[in-house]
């Protein structure tokens, strides 16, 4: 059994294009459920007209009491689930017809794993493609750092999901044994996508297909960078900004990590690792200084993880060089 579940707010103008998307899937789902979290904009009236008009009797769609937030309306969502394998949509990008089906596929044949990560093609708010230069050993619009090639079908490990997400979760399909161990211990605080990626990794059944699959809609206030340029200026100039979003990252992530330990066994070795680890991470970030550079150069997720840019601009920062970059 598959169901489809999408989160919806104030997607009025894209949502009628999302829910085409789902429809025209040549493997049709066995339910899809639709939970708005209160738009204020026509977003209901057109869900609902939707289902109505092309009498979708096995599409459910409710309106939340109260605004739950992204999250908490996943979250939701994903407890009335009823699949085995479970797809997560958003209210504003493009399923290719065949994602169901080939996403489907590779689960069946490949019962290991517990979560499906695929490509995404970026476009416009037209569905025009952006075509993105990728950056040195980037892949799936820049979400992939590997140094080595990608497969056609790729596991993860948590030492790799323990840096950044592979993929945004509109991308995703989970199993029912994934999705119950989700609800039992999330905590509502990395978004849910990660957190269920992360505890799929555990055991190496986090999964990534190369293949585009979805349509995926960046707006102005997309928070992923498209720019391939480093002019270290620039950087240095939205740095600050920066540095609070990475900090309250590794925050979150510091605690969900803990969340995790706690219910769950992980090898004490790999533990107190990945736990220094993010602590090497946020101290640096809270005071770069070169002291603080070295403890991080001593984890080998940082030194794998991290790009030669990245560790060029960290020496700068350890030396202060920034100020003396802007002064001139």
């Amino acid at each position: 059994m598959i169901s489809v579940v999408v989160a919806t707010y104030n997607g009025e103008k894209f949502i009628t294009e999302q829910l085409n998307s789902i429809k025209n899937q040549n493997c049709q789902p066995d339910e899809v459920i639709i939970r708005d979290d209160r738009s204020s904009d026509a977003t209901a009236e057109i869900v609902r007209k939707y289902i109505k008009e092309n009498n979708l009797i096995n599409w459910d769609f409710e309106i939340n009491s109260e605004n739950k937030g992204y999250k908490k309306n996943f979250y939701d969502l994903l407890k009335l689930a009823k699949g085995d394998l479970i797809f997560l949509s958003d209210q504003d990008d493009v399923w290719m017809n065949n994602k169901l089906a080939v996403m489907k596929n590779i689960m069946e044949q490949n019962k290991k794993i517990e979560t499906l990560n695929s490509g995404i093609q970026l476009v416009d708010q037209n569905l025009k493609r952006i075509e993105l230069g990728l950056r040195k050993n980037f892949y799936n619009a820049n979400f992939i750092y590997s140094d080595h090639k990608l497969e056609e079908l790729n596991y993860f490990k948590l030492e790799d999901m323990i840096e950044r997400n592979i993929s945004p979760g509109c991308s995703m399909c989970i199993t029912k044994e994934l999705r119950n161990q989700f609800i039992t211990t999330y905590n509502f605080v990395l978004p849910h996508d990660w957190y269920m990626n992360l505890l799929a990794s555990l055991n190496g059944n986090c999964c990534f297909v190369n293949i585009k699959l979805i349509n995926y809609r960046i707006h102005q206030k997309n928070t992923i960078g498209l720019s391939t340029k480093w002019d270290i200026r620039t950087k240095l100039h939205s740095y600050e900004e920066d540095r609070k979003k990475r900090i309250k990252k590794f925050a979150e992530l510091s605690e969900s990590f803990q969340n995790i330990v706690d219910n769950y066994e992980l090898e004490e070795g790999e533990k107190v690792r990945l736990q220094g680890y993010l602590k090497a991470r946020l101290d640096f970030l809270i005071t770069p200084n070169l002291y603080n550079l070295n403890k991080l150069r001593k984890f080998p997720e940082y030194l794998r993880s991290t790009t030669l840019r990245g560790k060029i601009w960290n020496l700068i920062l350890s030396l202060h060089l920034d100020r003396f970059i802007l002064n001139k």
